[in-house]
């Protein structure tokens, strides 16, 4: 899987290497996918899954988008560490995999966060619907957490 993963960026990377190096095209391309991969799953619980607005959870109510992001989130971690540790940050990751992993799941924790609270801005405030108050938070949210993975998670000794 990684060595197609790989060919596949390779490919696809020329027409882009005047613009950046290979570890933002990888986060870039491989981090749309997963991102793609996210708001799928945020789509599917939101509008076909959890049929109600809300559900009561623990004798309180909780809204169905905000159900719909921690199950999108909850599936998508794994797979969006796997791809930047291997693809994106592969040459400039000295951390053993438990640090760089607990530094992953710290930055993508304050981007759920930050996710669910542009959300609820959006949808509550602004009067956005809630899957185009996903993708605009998204926007927002990765531009944030590449920075910090690239300074914090997977820092190297000339970052």
């Amino acid at each position: 899987m990684k060595n197609l993963i790989n060919l596949i960026l390779e490919l696809l990377y020329p027409p882009f290497k005047r613009l950046m190096n290979f570890s933002v095209f990888a986060y870039l391309s491989l981090g749309a996918v997963n991102t793609v991969l996210n708001i799928a799953l945020f789509a599917l619980f939101y509008q076909v899954i959890l049929i109600k607005s809300e559900y009561l959870i623990f004798g309180r109510p909780i809204e169905s988008y905000t159900i719909s992001l921690v199950y999108a989130f909850l599936l998508t971690i794994p797979s969006g560490y796997w791809l930047a540790k291997h693809f994106a940050f592969k040459a400039e990751n000295s951390a053993s995999t438990a640090s760089s992993f607990i530094k992953y799941s710290m930055v993508v924790t304050q981007g759920l966060i930050s996710d669910f609270l542009l959300m609820k801005l959006m949808i509550e405030v602004m009067d956005i619907h809630p899957t185009i108050a996903k993708v605009n938070s998204t926007v927002i949210v990765l531009t944030a957490n590449y920075i910090l993975q690239k300074y914090f998670t997977f820092k190297s000794a000339t970052n």
